[in-house]
């Protein structure tokens, strides 16, 4: 009877070992843990080598990834680049020139006018290129700062005056300096930005 036990308890400990080097040899051959299978602490610190910063020039194709996989983050083009730009944090020098040029384009001939028709017409293209690149800018608010001909009640004649659209500090200034100030002080950098139209050479 005892020897039967003995065996018996000899044959549970070598399977029991031989499981164990079963294991062992597993383990050894055990493949690196995946992102769904690293704990969250660490997925979460890890920072992809091809992550883009505010600031970095793209190529077109990386331009495409970024607007289609990224709504915080947007590819402005300026020439055949495209730069990181993102909403509350700085704009590049470049991408603010290229905004400017883009507002001065949009209309050669806003704020020259008397004609409340024309002035309209003029108008609606100044702020359809201003909701067009505030897209491409990833929600960053645009204003204009022009002089314009308006209709003084005083003179009873149109005169050049400096004003602010929306979505700034809307309204008729009494010097350029008064404009200026006013729309520097409204602007944040990152968040809000205004364009200078000055068609009148005020």
């Amino acid at each position: 009877m005892t020897g039967t036990v003995t065996d018996a308890m000899n044959r549970t400990l070598s399977a029991l070992a031989a499981g164990a080097a079963v294991l062992l040899a597993l383990a050894g051959c055990a493949v690196a843990p995946t992102a769904a299978s690293t704990p969250a602490a660490v997925v979460e610190t890890e920072v992809p080598a091809t992550e883009v910063a505010v600031g970095n020039t793209l190529t077109a194709e990386q331009a495409t990834a970024l607007n289609e996989g990224n709504d915080l983050m947007k590819a402005y083009p300026v020439g055949d680049q495209f730069y990181a730009v993102q909403w509350g944090h700085p704009v590049p020098d470049a991408v603010k020139a290229e905004v400017q040029a883009r507002m001065l384009a949009s209309s050669a001939t806003w704020g020259t006018g008397t004609n409340a028709d024309a002035n309209d017409a003029d108008w609606n293209a100044v702020h359809n290129v201003m909701k067009q690149e505030s897209e491409k800018l990833g929600g960053i608010s645009i204003a204009v700062v022009s002089c314009a001909m308006s209709f003084s009640t005083i003179t009873n004649a149109y005169e050049p005056t400096w004003v602010i659209s929306e979505p700034g500090p809307v309204g008729q200034y009494e010097s350029k300096e008064a404009a200026f100030e006013r729309a520097d002080g409204w602007a944040q950098e990152g968040k809000k930005m205004y364009a200078v139209i000055n068609n009148l050479g005020c």
